[in-house]
């Protein structure tokens, strides 16, 4: 069977979006996870993905393919980016926590993010990864890629104000999602901080110092604990909305 420039063409720019995504999406973007496994990967599901049935004229000047593939590097890193937003909202709410418990101190390497982080938020990175493969997020994540090629063809992605706009209203939403899953524990330990100063305030002898790094420690972790039988359904119902998230950035 002999391929036509366009099949092998299309078939590249299909790989080189589906790549992108991959470098940026959660889970897939992991250093833990070889390169070589993810361009192979990629490219498998571009050969899978690559319609036989007739594919358009795909552009053969030198221009117009490094205009393409630009085009097809933004979008797969927005569709990452997109995707990704929930884990970073997360992260953003166990660093809130973890900043008023007393956790940034001590900071460990987080696999999930390829960065340090403190132990609480490790918790939630892995917590919100479990999460994500449990109710087959990478499937879907696959699943959504796959039809961006229908709503986005190979080389019609035009980076927009409409998509600006889209970018800028999921960002916020990340915001607002980590104010939600921070705002439990960290409510509580505002209050304490108040209790404390006007103890401090009271009784000057009393050392506070050293009184509040035991007690927001104990109180946080107790926090913690009465509230993931809450924060466990929001962060599963923040993921069920990350298809969402790519179809809409993906609509044109």
């Amino acid at each position: 069977m002999t391929l036509s420039p366009d099949y092998l063409i299309t078939l590249f720019l299909m790989f080189v979006r589906i790549l992108a995504m991959f470098m940026t999406a959660p889970i897939f973007s992991s250093k833990n996870i070889p390169n070589i496994a993810k361009i192979g990967f990629s490219g498998i599901l571009a050969m899978i993905l690559l319609p036989f049935d007739g594919v358009a004229p795909a552009p053969t000047q030198l221009g117009p393919f490094v205009l393409s593939i630009a085009q097809e590097v933004l979008l797969g890193a927005l569709l990452g980016f997109a995707s990704n937003l929930v884990f970073v909202a997360v992260s953003m709410g166990a660093g809130m926590m973890g900043l008023q418990v007393g956790f940034r101190a001590a900071s460990l390497f987080n696999p999930v993010f390829n960065a340090s982080s403190a132990a609480l938020d490790q918790f939630y990175s892995f917590l919100v990864a479990a999460l994500f493969l449990a109710i087959d997020g990478h499937h879907w994540l696959i699943l959504a890629l796959s039809r961006t090629f229908k709503t986005v063809p190979v080389g019609t992605f035009a980076f927009t104000a409409i998509t600006v706009d889209r970018l800028v209203a999921l960002t916020s939403q990340a915001f607002v999602a980590a104010v939600q899953i921070a705002l439990p524990v960290v409510g509580v330990l505002l209050l304490a901080d108040v209790g404390l100063g006007l103890i401090a305030r009271a009784v000057p002898q009393v050392q506070i110092f050293f009184l509040s790094l035991p007690l927001k420690i104990g109180l946080g972790l107790l926090m913690l604990a009465l509230t993931l039988s809450v924060t466990l359904p929001m962060i599963k119902d923040y993921l069920s909305t990350v298809i969402g998230n790519l179809m809409v950035l993906g609509l044109q």
